[in-house]
């Protein structure tokens, strides 16, 4: 009994550590990426990438703060309140906020992609931050629970601290999960319709000349679609996890919550990790291309043209 005890704590303290650094990386790249997105267009694409960077963000500092000195500390900080509201928070508010906004994500993509516009209307971003704004209302609501019986917020699953639940806890967390599933059932079949659509266009390009400014179209669509067909899998890998951790671990809570956060802290940082990839650098080198044509033009157009000298056939004298 004293053995387990002790490697419970061992486990518990190095999950702890592992969550401490995991998150504080995670918060780096996401504070970065925010900043980037800030001074890109604020298209209806980088909106939404700013409003994920901003989710993770908060749920990154909920575990550097908190969750992770708990484990690491292996013991309680702060008030039992405060550990059920940021469970509530973390557990169900704001853990829906990400696969809600890559369903926004996937649709702006679908959109763009099947109707290709030459030009976006001006209401576009009115729309994108109209339903943005609706989800964060939805996901702060259920955040906080106001108005609901105060059963319903329960503590987070750490073993060291003391654990329970309740029944208003488990309806809430089964409505949950059945919203990820119906909202990754939603996003994947679009995915699937918008890679037909990339396919097709693929094979009509490879027949018709198309000009540079249609192939940089082509191949910024194909990279936004990539990206967000990553970070949808990373949502569906958390959701993977969070089942399998459940029944693999049975009713064992210590291996439930060290398989849940030490994976769970990982999805947000790489999410951002991923807009980094397909943002910052590619973004970087779309610019530069941008920039030489611009020059190119310029150049064209500034250099006079140079118009041959006649010279005149001298008349020959009669004598």
């Amino acid at each position: 009994m004293v053995k387990e005890m002790l490697f419970a704590e061992k486990a518990t303290r190095i999950a702890g550590g592992h969550i401490i650094v995991s998150a504080f990386l995670g918060i780096l790249i996401n504070l970065f990426m925010f900043f980037k997105f800030l001074s890109f267009e604020k298209t209806s694409f980088y909106i939404l990438c700013t409003s994920k960077t901003v989710s993770n963000f908060i749920l990154l500092t909920g575990y550097f703060l908190y969750i992770g000195p708990t484990d690491f500390l292996y013991t309680q900080i702060g008030p039992l309140e405060l550990n059920t509201y940021l469970n509530q928070t973390m557990g169900l508010g704001l853990y829906l906020q990400g696969p809600l906004t890559q369903m926004m994500i996937t649709i702006n993509r679908f959109l763009v992609i099947w109707f290709t516009p030459t030009s976006v209307p001006k209401y576009s971003n009115r729309i994108t931050i109209t339903f943005l704004s609706i989800s964060w209302i939805a996901v702060t609501w259920l955040s906080t629970l106001i108005g609901l019986p105060a059963d319903c917020r329960v503590p987070m699953g750490f073993e060291h601290i003391g654990y329970y639940n309740t029944v208003c806890n488990k309806q809430i967390t089964i409505y949950v999960v059945i919203t990820i599933f119906f909202l990754a059932f939603f996003t994947n079949s679009m995915n699937f319709m918008i890679a037909g659509k990339l396919i097709w266009t693929w094979r009509k390009a490879r027949t018709n000349l198309s000009s540079e400014a249609s192939q940089l179209r082509r191949r910024t669509s194909i990279r936004f679609y990539i990206q967000s067909c990553i970070q949808d899998w990373i949502c569906v890998a958390d959701v993977f996890n969070n089942l399998v951790s459940h029944s693999y671990c049975s009713e064992d809570r210590l291996c439930i919550s060290l398989a849940l956060i030490c994976f769970g802290v990982l999805v947000y940082g790489a999410d951002g990790l991923v807009m980094y990839l397909f943002n910052y650098k590619s973004t970087a080198k779309v610019a530069n291309r941008e920039s030489t044509l611009e020059s190119t033009r310029s150049i064209v157009q500034v250099t006079p043209r140079i118009t041959p000298r006649v010279t005149p056939r001298a008349t020959p004298r009669v004598p």
